[in-house]
């Protein structure tokens, strides 16, 4: 029995052609959308290291502590994440004996803060010359990248977040001074 071709029922290329339009468009607005999570994310993560930064600004002044921000990047086991430092130029020496000879300690009152996932942070120390400073520990290369000194100033630098490699945000400037700027 033969049925004749005006019976047999399909889709025609254009119907093809149609559906896959739109499953092309609903799979772009998903990707854009976790994309734009992430991209949240970053700037979220970059506004709470502002607050952390003024807020450490703040205390090392008000105190006349120095305190030092230390990254950590990020690695296969776990993202990238920052704390705080403060260095403690008059521990005894029974003190500097339990912390293997360490001036710089964990800050007790800061937690670390975890960045979300792909998101990194470069700090990039300015130019700047101390021609009476010669303490090694806050200035020269081994000291964090970071610092502030507890009288008002701080070492100079230029912080950027990046997600994926990307930059996030306008860069952020910490001057002499410990003012910081938004680029």
């Amino acid at each position: 029995m033969n049925t004749p071709l005006s019976s047999v029922r399909g889709f025609t290329l254009i119907e093809l052609m149609v559906v896959i339009v739109i499953m092309a468009i609903m799979a772009s607005l998903v990707l854009m959308n976790i994309g734009g999570v992430d991209q949240r994310k970053a700037m979220q993560a970059r506004e709470v290291f502002l607050l952390d930064l003024r807020k450490l600004n703040r205390e090392a002044n008000d105190q006349a502590r120095i305190f030092a921000l230390n990254l950590h990047q990020a690695t296969d086991v776990s993202p990238a994440r920052y704390d705080v430092l403060e260095y403690q130029p008059y521990a005894s020496e029974q003190q500097l004996t339990l912390q293997n000879n360490q001036k710089w300690q964990n800050y007790g009152e800061f937690k670390s803060r975890t960045l979300p996932e792909q998101v990194s942070i470069q700090i990039l120390s300015l130019e700047q010359s101390y021609p009476n400073a010669n303490n090694s520990e806050l200035l020269q290369g081994n000291a964090p990248a970071l610092i502030w000194l507890g009288n008002g100033e701080a070492k100079p630098v230029r912080i950027q977040f990046y997600l994926e490699q990307r930059p996030v945000g306008a860069e952020i400037e910490v001057d002499h001074l410990g003012k910081i700027h938004e680029s």
